[in-house]
């Protein structure tokens, strides 16, 4: 009995119940032998009576009487559907190998899904439920401090708010007598004063105390539900520069929390990075701050952070960092003769860096610069890469970077090459989409960005380029088996890996990227894209929730396996063995790119890719 309860433990959903739960579910469990080749249910048969886990062997779950659309493995159960609809089964059960099952009858079964939430959530029908789930489970073992905590729980006093009419000099005063660091400034839309706004905007200017607070005050103020969690609080005071957030409650202010709220209940809080950055005044110093973006990063993994979410606090830091490079080399250089635009790419351009990647980058200048001007940004290119290099980001090895010439280049020649990619898409263009139509423009004067998106946006009208990068997009189809099992390298040193970027989460983004030129869509991360695909009714909500999870779960398992190789003192690679993997990272893996499968069998029909020359 020890031994069944133990085999349970390793597998989810027991693995989340009690142990004196897990031992009494094993005292009920029956024990059943099949050869290989044995239909245990039948599909429109007998509706099943008990949960079936498989202990040893494999059995097939067969639609016809000989298409498999999965095939299960140790650890994995079945019956499930028909057990809760009470109805016969959907799929034909068949032992693929000699088999030894263990049958939950069906009364425990719905016993624990009354009892037990966790369980009935695994057990719901759907893959989408499923992943789902597996996500809020992630979430559930997370810090509590930041993942569990409502704003609302760390409001310390009502707010305290001031006229708009009230001098500088008042409102310094109430502050002081309230031993505060804002004033809710009383208006519609709301406002907010601050100790900061004090110092900065009134002393360091010279204004008189008898200067009106509306003329200093922040209007409208950045605000946030009371119920939202710490993390979004955090992580919307680390995008919007800002140490004072009011929450809301309705219409109402309820509460102002500062930084130094969240930052009590996380030492090595994102929060620390812009003051780190601001007193920088060396290479080395800068240096230091991305090596302490890199350590937020792993204290936000293990804390339980989104891998998305994670990606956009890094996007926040490196930005800041680029923007602080930029203005160090004009300093050094002179003002820019004319606006120009520098364009980041790729992952960090889907806001999805999170550790520290090759140089992805590309500039862009008015037409109307000279030659001196057009050398004067040849030498900003050099500057800025070359202290990017400092920093810890090597330069990219297919030379994808402002310093290349042909990455830098007038306005007018980067709407050519835009519009050539979509009107010629051979097999160069395709290369050159998967990278640069991932853009942001994270400084600079020039309109580049959105000059380049009205070209992006009207992609969808040229069907013979939707369908070429369609088929671009399956280039790499999901690794599975005929049997729905993972496939894994069978030879030589990648024996038994998985690849899960080229083989994972690489398949999400292109079909992301699809999906949003499909959808007319600007977004340029991978999960906003699927949503705006979802939302435009390009994509089913069930296969866009799909693939979100997916790309989630993941992602999630690829910044675990390069934090523990980082720790280990290995270089990052995306290669795990999958049988190391424990079962419910396995289930995951397995799930995960099954929906990705799925999704692209749609792609395939959706744009006839195997009628393409």
């Amino acid at each position: 009995m020890d031994e069944i309860a133990r085999f349970l433990r390793s597998y989810p959903p027991f693995d989340r119940l009690p142990d004196q739960v897990v031992s009494q579910i094993a005292s009920e469990l029956q024990i059943e032998f099949v050869r290989a080749g044995q239909t245990i249910l039948t599909r429109g048969g007998k509706p099943s009576e008990f949960l079936y886990i498989v202990c040893k062997g494999s059995v097939d779950l067969l639609r016809g009487e000989d298409q498999v659309v999965d095939t299960l493995g140790p650890g994995e159960a079945f019956g499930h559907p028909s057990l809760i609809r009470g109805q016969p089964p959907l799929v034909t059960v068949r032992a693929h190998t000699d088999t030894l099952l263990y049958l939950l009858p069906g009364a425990v079964f719905h016993r624990l899904r009354a009892e037990h939430p966790q369980f009935a959530a695994f057990f719901a029908a759907s893959v989408i439920e499923r992943l789902g789930y597996a996500l809020q489970s992630r979430q559930a073992e997370s810090n509590p401090a930041l993942f569990q905590t409502r704003l609302r729980d760390l409001i310390a006093r009502p707010p305290v708010s001031i006229s708009a009419d009230a001098t500088v000099g008042d409102a310094a005063r109430l502050m002081r007598a309230e031993r505060i660091s804002s004033l809710i400034v009383d208006q519609l839309p709301i406002g907010i004063i601050t100790d900061r706004d004090l110092r900065n905007r009134v002393l360091a200017e010279g204004l008189p105390d008898t200067t009106p607070v509306r003329q200093v005050m922040s209007a409208p103020a950045t605000t946030i539900s009371a119920d939202a969690l710490a993390f979004e609080g955090l992580l919307l005071m680390l995008e919007r520069g800002i140490h004072h957030l009011p929450l809301v409650d309705g219409d109402q202010v309820v509460g102002v929390i500062t930084h130094t709220d969240i930052l009590r209940r996380q030492s090595n809080s994102p929060l620390f990075l812009p003051r780190l950055l601001q007193r920088a005044t060396s290479l080395v110093d800068l240096r230091r701050y991305t090596d302490q973006v890199a350590e937020a990063v792993g204290t936000l993994m293990a804390a339980g952070a989104r891998v998305s979410d994670i990606g956009r606090v890094v996007a926040v830091a490196h930005d800041a960092l680029l923007q602080r490079l930029l203005r160090d080399a004009e300093a050094q250089l002179g003002p820019p003769p004319v606006p120009y635009a520098w364009l980041v790419l790729g992952s960090e351009g889907r806001y999805e860096q999170t550790l520290r990647t090759d140089q992805d980058n590309a500039l862009v200048y008015d037409d109307s610069a000279s030659s001196e001007d057009v050398s004067y940004f040849e030498k900003l290119a050099e500057l800025v890469v070359g202290w990017l290099v400092e920093c810890g980001f090597p330069r990219c090895p297919g030379n994808i970077m402002a310093t290349n010439p042909e990455w830098r280049q007038p306005l007018s020649v980067w709407q050519r090459y835009f519009r050539r990619w979509i009107e010629v898409p051979d097999e160069e263009a395709l290369l050159r989409i998967a990278i640069f139509f991932d853009y942001r423009q994270v400084y600079g004067q020039l309109p580049a960005e959105p000059v380049l998106r009205t070209i992006t946006q009207h992609a969808a009208e040229h069907r013979i380029f939707m369908a070429r990068l369609a088929r671009a997009a399956l280039r790499q189809l999901a690794p599975l088996t005929f049997f729905r099992q993972v496939a894994l390298e069978r030879r030589g040193e990648q024996r038994d890996l998985l690849d899960l970027k080229l083989r994972g989460t690489a398949m999400v983004v292109d079909l992301a990227r699809l999906f949003a030129l499909e959808a007319h869509s600007n977004e340029t991360n991978t999960i906003a894209r699927l949503r705006a695909a979802k939302t435009a009714g390009v994509l089913s909500h069930e296969d866009a929730d799909n693939l979100i999870s997916a790309f989630e779960l993941l992602s999630t398992l690829r910044l675990h396996h390069q934090q523990k190789q980082i720790a280990l003192g290995l270089p990052p690679d995306n290669l795990v063995n999958f049988h190391q993997l424990g079962p419910r990272e396995r289930r995951e893996v397995k799930e995960s790119l099954q929906a990705i499968a799925s999704v692209q069998r749609g792609v395939a029909l959706m744009f006839q890719t195997d009628r393409l020359a």
